[in-house]
């Protein structure tokens, strides 16, 4: 059951903004039907590579991960590509930007969702910052430089299932293995270049917002990145979470799936 005395106060306090931030983590993508990461029966596991366990996936999520085992890294990713492919945003990124375009400064959108379901929602790409990258761009694995390019183009012919060596996506610049263009762990071979202008144009959106609100979706403490930057913004926080959804300071904690809570502020924004 939500708190409906702490759901009226985040309504009021999204009726009272210039500005809203929306903080989204994977708990956002659930509700579009995308498994949760972890566990035996998570993402990660389901798209293993014929004769790997769980237990490999550690090695698979490494930033080293397409040099020293490449074809199973193609193989494990290029799954993903297609079953984020396949989804199709749920209705509360609608919402979302329902309520964005009430307010003067709109909203900006900061994830750690690589899936690019913001954009595929139909989110300016100018106001989405992936502080994890995406899997639309692709990068050399090396990398020999700063370059990357729409992930269409190497994905188009893609079959993860008969990869081999001789047949992986390659650098159109330099012919190594490409990989695609996110963060993985100690990984120094990301190219950030991307990023980094997310970075400076949500900087510059935040000095012109006067009473941000913050809304965190779905974001966990195993990958903490959403919920420090959530945490770091100034004005009130409504953190959305099953379970982790406490907070501390200005900012109330809703219980409940990122869809569910959604539908819930929407009714009661609804009635004024």
């Amino acid at each position: 059951m939500i708190n409906t005395s702490e759901l009226k106060r985040a309504s009021e306090w999204l009726r009272n903004a210039d500005g809203i931030v929306i903080a989204a983590g994977a708990g956002m993508s659930v509700d579009s039907g995308l498994p949760d990461f972890r566990g035996t029966h998570g993402l990660w596991t389901s798209l293993l590579p014929a004769g790997m366990t769980e237990r490999d996936v550690g090695s698979l999520t490494q930033g080293d991960c397409f040099l020293d085992r490449p074809v199973e890294a193609w193989q494990f990713y290029g799954r993903a590509f297609q079953v984020c492919r396949q989804l199709t945003p749920h209705r509360g990124y609608a919402m979302l930007a329902r309520w964005a375009r009430r307010v003067a400064n709109g909203a900006f959108v900061f994830t750690s969702n690589v899936d690019g379901h913001f954009q595929a929602a139909g989110y300016d790409e100018a106001r989405v910052l992936e502080c994890h990258g995406t899997m639309n761009f692709m990068q050399c694995g090396k990398p020999c430089g700063a370059a990357i390019w729409p992930s269409d183009s190497t994905m188009a012919n893609v079959d993860p299932d008969a990869l081999t060596l001789s047949t992986l996506p390659r650098c159109p610049h330099c012919g190594h293995v490409a990989r695609p263009n996110f963060l993985l762990f100690d990984d120094h071979h990301w190219v950030e270049k991307r990023t980094a202008a997310q970075w400076e144009r949500m900087g510059t959106w935040l000095r012109a917002v006067k009473r941000p609100v913050v809304i965190e979706l779905g974001a966990g403490t195993a990958v903490p990145s959403v919920r420090m930057f959530a945490e770091s913004v100034r004005g009130p926080l409504i953190r959305i979470n099953p379970e982790e959804y406490d907070v501390a300071g200005e900012g109330v904690g809703l219980q409940g799936t990122a869809l569910d809570v959604l539908d819930a502020l929407d009714a009661l924004l609804a009635t004024n």
